[in-house]
């Protein structure tokens, strides 16, 4: 008899897993953890030093060439307010924005180590008491025992998209 959740060998994850289920990555930094959607990570490269952009604030670190794109790179922790920022065994994720805006199609950010995949269901979620919610900052949460934090991708782009110093060139 046929298994109605597979197709060929391969099984549908859906059925596995259910239909309200988000493969996710659980991303390090240096004093946070952050959860994203795997989609939103276009890539995650060994660190190379960005190219200062002058008068920038200091959660931007600069402009790196990625694909022959300049992307700006940045620190979640400072931009969200969450930690400090040391360059140590880096790496930086190169994600995708949400808007399809041409002039940022990707951003950077500093991470540490190799992010890991999760899959993550909303009975694993518990929002934090904590507000620490800003605009970058979309939650606080509790994943599965662990503190985490939910980035705000838009308010990332749009802080990004703010700044006239994005348009020079590397």
């Amino acid at each position: 008899m046929a298994n109605p959740g597979a197709t060929g060998s391969r099984k549908n994850l859906s059925t596995i897993h259910g239909k309200d289920t988000l493969h996710c990555l659980l991303i390090s930094l240096q004093e946070a953890k952050i959860l994203l959607p795997n989609t939103a990570v276009a890539e995650v490269i060994g660190y190379s030093l960005p190219e200062p952009v002058e008068g920038a604030p200091d959660w931007l670190l600069g402009n790196i060439v990625w694909r022959d794109e300049t992307v700006p790179l940045l620190s979640f922790e400072l931009a969200s307010g969450e930690g400090k920022q040391e360059i140590s065994n880096s790496r930086i994720a190169v994600l995708n924005t949400l808007n399809g805006n041409p002039a940022l199609p990707y951003i950077a950010i500093l991470i540490q180590g190799i992010p890991q995949l999760r899959l993550v269901q909303e009975e694993n979620i518990h929002i934090s008491e904590e507000d620490r919610k800003n605009d970058v900052l979309a939650a606080a949460i509790d994943f599965m025992g662990e503190s985490v934090l939910i980035p705000d991708l838009d308010g990332l782009e749009q802080r990004l998209l703010e700044l006239a110093c994005l348009n020079s060139p590397v």
